[in-house]
């Protein structure tokens, strides 16, 4: 039976073109018609021919068209999980932030309480929580689920339509701008067009690259970058509870440290370290040796000198010299000298030393005694001897405390004694650990402060007014 060409304006309206028309045999370019054999080889070549007229058929495009399809629907859904995902992974941000806030604030309280906004944050977090990781991870893992199944449905729709020749049957009826209105012959017609014709067969085999594509398509980056913050948000503070006990293990040792001040910490805060300490405490012995003794032979000296101007007076033979006269001329010198003021400011150290330098060393201003006439003029020998040797003890004493002086001015000068100064300074009874801080270590007064205002209470206050035993 011969086959008669159908033009596109003799088709019934009421029937649906073959996809396959305007090529081959029932296209315009036909420019011969063979019958069927009934038999033999005459048909294999005549179908072979028909099948090769038909090789521009639109079928396979359409399959490429839908591989391309399938792959540019993939990048809509994960478009829209990474929009899903923004907000999650912000929310992972800002938690991480908060932990890195809080671990801030604990390492330099000081300069965070400076912002009063800061304080406020911070006691949201002790009170509130930082946040919550499991409950936002798991709807992005839902998301994530949802993402996968599509994107399987994606590849495994291609792979169907690729092996089943029913799937590609309909889907090809589908791509008919009517599909009700085709034939079951065209259809599979198509369909035999589509399986026969090598740019079909190229476009089917393509079906299954483009599954494997779809199927091996990396899940968007956005799902590494919230996994990466959830595992760092896990070790760090979340609840209120973590963010307390941070705070505590802060608190607690500058608590102990108040609290166990004692001695040797404060020579510590005056610059003297442990190993000082004994070499400092024996600069400390000598130097209240000899101001001791300093302060005896000055007692003694004075004792002499007036003993002398008593007994001069009632041996000498001027008659009309007057007691106020002979205690003038054996009294001490007017320059003060106050041992004590070793240790003081520098220049009162200048002072005293320019003290020594004017009673002891320099002997124009050392107390006068009796001179050689005076002496030779008292007539009795046992009184001249009194006069010399209460003299000659005068002097014995002048030349100790010169001695005990010395020594002193030397101690007050070696740097240890300086530092042992401000020791003595602050090491009192009426000292308070604030006041001892504020003078010797403001920096971590300040940190124990800022760590108290964190708090939210008054842990520190107690000890800090806490005198020193």
């Amino acid at each position: 039976m011969a086959i008669t060409e159908r033009k596109l304006e003799d088709q019934n309206p009421a029937q649906a073109p073959t996809l396959g028309m305007g090529a081959g045999t029932f296209g315009q370019q036909a420019q011969q018609r063979t019958n069927i054999a009934q038999g033999g080889s005459g048909r294999f070549t005549n179908l072979q021919q028909y099948i090769k007229a038909n090789e521009a058929n639109p079928n396979a495009q359409l399959l490429q068209r839908e591989g391309t399809r399938r792959q540019e629907e993939l990048g809509t859904r994960q478009g829209e999980f990474t929009r899903q995902a923004e907000p999650i992974k912000q929310q992972f941000e800002g938690i991480r932030s908060g932990q890195q806030f809080v671990q801030s604030a604990l390492q330099d309280p000081t300069k965070v309480v400076q912002d009063p906004k800061n304080i406020e944050r911070f006691a949201q977090y002790r009170t509130q929580g930082i946040g919550d990781v499991e409950a936002p991870f798991q709807q992005l893992q839902t998301a994530r689920g949802t993402l996968g199944t599509q994107q399987e449905q994606l590849a495994s729709g291609l792979e169907t339509i690729q092996r089943d020749p029913n799937a590609l049957q309909n889907f090809i009826q589908s791509q008919r701008a009517n599909p009700a209105l085709a034939t079951r012959g065209e259809n599979v017609l198509d369909r035999f067009l589509t399986q026969s014709t090598q740019s079909g067969q190229q476009a089917i085999a393509g079906l299954g690259t483009t599954a494997e594509a779809i199927r091996g398509t990396q899940a968007p980056s956005i799902i590494q970058d919230v996994e990466s913050l959830r595992t760092q948000a896990q070790g760090g503070p979340l609840a209120s509870g973590d963010v307390v006990n941070l705070l505590s293990g802060a608190v607690k040792p500058e608590e102990d440290y108040l609290r166990n001040i004692n001695k040797e910490e404060v020579y510590r805060l005056s610059g003297i370290s442990r190993e000082q300490i004994p070499v400092v405490e024996n600069l400390i012995n000598q130097y209240n040796t000899s101001k001791q003794g300093y302060e005896q032979n000055v007692g003694n000296i004075n004792r002499i000198n007036a003993l002398l101007a008593d007994r001069f007076r009632e041996y000498s033979p001027d008659a009309t010299a007057t007691a106020g006269q002979f205690t003038t001329r054996y009294a001490m010198p007017s320059v003060p000298i106050n041992f004590g003021a070793l240790f003081s400011a520098p220049a009162a150290q200048q002072s005293f030393a320019q003290a020594i330098a004017g009673f002891l060393l320099n002997q124009n201003n050392q107390p006068k005694g009796p001179t050689a006439e005076e002496l030779a003029a008292i007539n009795d020998q046992k009184k001249r001897e009194e006069l010399s040797n209460l003299l000659s003890e005068r002097n014995q004493a002048i030349a100790e405390a010169n001695r005990l002086a010395g020594i002193g001015y030397n101690v007050s000068r070696d740097p240890l004694s300086k530092k042992y100064k401000t020791f003595e300074r602050f090491f009192t009874p009426q000292t308070t650990r604030q006041e001892l801080l504020q003078n010797l270590d403001p920096t971590r007064l300040s940190r124990i402060q800022a760590l108290q205002q964190l708090t939210g209470n008054t842990p520190f206050d107690p000890l800090l007014q806490t005198r020193l035993t």
